[in-house]
């Protein structure tokens, strides 16, 4: 029997593996406890004062560990690779024997049937991730974190070889896998809404900005980068910064332009809830690497990278080896993500409040809450708000006495006020937000135009249509079922007589869209009117 067969026939399970590295006599040093943690690539072992990472037998055709060669070469190029920006966490690539006994050991006896990245380990409460939930992250550590990684990016490789990986056509080799990737999970964890649009916006992007494309690669943005640039990899201690897990299982990840880089942290920022941060990183690095181009790739990366993030979360979940409580954390940390990759496609980085208005019976109500629920956002209605604003219950259509009251000017108007007041104060937490109302009056559509002018924030209309015919139909089955709103077959001529066509709203803040065909047809074709208007918007600069 040849040696290597021999040493493939010593592997040990991943049953087995997972034992060793959980016993504590199994270290050399005998910690006195052991954390594990693992990825879609990887177990990690934490075992103070060390780090060790194995990489899992897995081939997902972007990385490919499934031999003991390739899992011990690539266990090298991470020492190697992270060595510029975390020189003194990686000190080696430590190998597992099987013994003569047939015990794993790391004692050196024996063949070597898998190997680990050590590392030293960091003190926990400088982790930037920690730093921030402690809110504990100010303007001047994203200074020294913007100094490092800038002189990061004029140090490392750029070149011929290197910047051909800023092509269009290199580019959206990723972006296509990610969607191949991820079709097994559309209507699990990714919406089809979802999935169609952001593959709308991307390839959109690519027609749209080709020759931004080739001016990053003229200009030399594309360099030997880090890859995967997020909170959890960044160690902020008070007098050095420590970046580590730098890709090293695929070049075509790390060969990127810097932007992307960029993009992945501060779209790591939007994820937890620091859009001012985020914001306020982007642009240092703008200023201090003089590139006026960042800014438009911004959201197309920063979309991009969330979608990864979304991709890689979902691998996880689908380890076996992943217990049930994880697995469903790995899941709605997944679910996150694509929605934030959808908002940067149709909406942007900065928040947005949309309003969802038009005649009755249009199919506004159900419009604006798909749209909320593919978002992630809130949504406030005008019939729920008038309704509990009297102590009424929402589903019940109260007798005409009430109805006059609850309707009059000055409840109308009330309910207008709380509206908006609602709306704003979700925008001034950085939170996009979805407003689902008539809006048929030019008074009402101009209070609330003032009140976000005067916070410095606008909104995009959306005009919901309908056919006569199709209306009179739904206000009929309106009779059948539980509905918030009291409009009936009776009330439509008169509440007709009052709507005021919005003639007078800006341009580019106001969509119309017809809403007689299915809703996931009607809510596709949504958000790529969206996407169409971000890029405009994007093409404005």
């Amino acid at each position: 029997m040849n040696n290597d067969k021999k040493t493939r026939d010593d592997l040990p399970s991943q049953e087995e593996l997972l034992k060793f590295l959980l016993t504590k006599h199994s270290y050399p040093h005998k910690p006195k406890h052991i954390r594990f943690v693992q990825t879609h690539a990887s177990y990690v072992f934490i075992v103070p004062p060390f780090v060790y990472k194995i990489k899992k037998p897995v081939n997902f055709g972007f990385l490919d560990f499934s031999t003991l060669e390739k899992r011990r070469f690539f266990c090298q190029q991470e020492i190697q690779l992270n060595r510029l920006l975390c020189p003194d966490a990686y000190l080696g690539v430590i190998p597992i024997f099987r013994n003569p006994s047939g015990f794993l050991s790391f004692d050196g006896s024996g063949t070597a049937v898998e190997y680990a990245v050590q590392m030293r380990m960091l003190p926990h409460r400088y982790f930037f991730k920690r730093l921030l939930l402690r809110n504990c992250v100010q303007r001047g550590d994203i200074d020294r974190l913007v100094s490092k990684l800038c002189q990061f990016y004029k140090e490392t490789e750029d070149g011929a070889d290197i910047a051909s990986w800023g092509t269009i056509e290199k580019i959206k080799k990723n972006t296509d896998e990610n969607f191949e990737q991820t079709q097994s999970v559309i209507n699990i964890i990714l919406s089809r809404t979802a999935f169609e649009s952001i593959r709308y916006f991307t390839n959109r992007f690519y027609e749209l900005y080709a020759d931004l494309f080739e001016e990053r690669v003229k200009q030399g943005w594309i360099k030997n980068c880090h890859g995967d640039l997020h909170l959890e990899h960044i160690h902020l201690q008070p007098k050095n910064i420590c970046i580590f897990d730098r890709i090293e299982f695929n070049e075509r990840f790390r060969f990127i332009d810097v932007a992307s880089d960029i993009a992945f942290l501060a779209m790591d920022l939007d994820y937890n809830g620091r859009q001012d941060l985020s914001c306020f990183f982007s642009d240092r690095m703008g200023q201090e690497l003089k590139d006026v181009g960042l800014k438009k790739l911004l959201d197309f990366y920063k979309s991009y990278r969330a979608y990864v993030r979304g991709k890689v979360e979902g691998m996880t979940a689908q380890d076996p080896l992943v217990d049930p409580v994880k697995k469903k954390e790995h899941i709605e940390k997944a679910k996150k993500y694509f929605r934030l990759s959808l908002q940067y496609a149709a909406i942007g980085s900065k928040p947005m409040l949309l309003v969802v208005m038009g005649k009755i019976a249009t199919g506004k109500s159900y419009l604006a809450q798909s749209l909320a629920e593919e978002l992630d956002w809130k949504v406030f209605s005008s019939d729920r708000i008038r309704k509990e604003m009297l102590g009424l219950d929402i589903y019940t259509r109260p007798e005409e006495s009430i109805r006059e009251k609850l309707y009059s000017e000055e409840i109308t108007s009330k309910t207008y006020e709380r509206l908006i007041h609602n709306g704003l104060a979700e925008l001034c937490q950085n939170k996009g937000v979805v407003l689902d109302a008539t809006f048929g009056r030019k008074e009402q559509r101009a209070l609330l135009l003032e009140a976000l002018h005067s916070k410095g924030y606008s909104p995009l209309f959306i005009e919901v249509q309908a056919d006569l015919p199709t209306r009179k139909k739904r206000l009929v089955e309106r009779r059948l079922y539980p509905s918030i709103s009291d409009a009936r077959l009776e009330d439509l001529t008169l509440i007709d007589s009052l709507y005021e066509e919005p003639k007078e709203l800006p341009q580019g803040h106001l969509l119309k869209i017809s809403s007689t065909e299915p809703l996931m047809l009607l809510l596709s074709r949504l958000f790529h009117l969206l996407c169409d208007l971000h890029l405009q918007r994007l093409m404005q600069g």
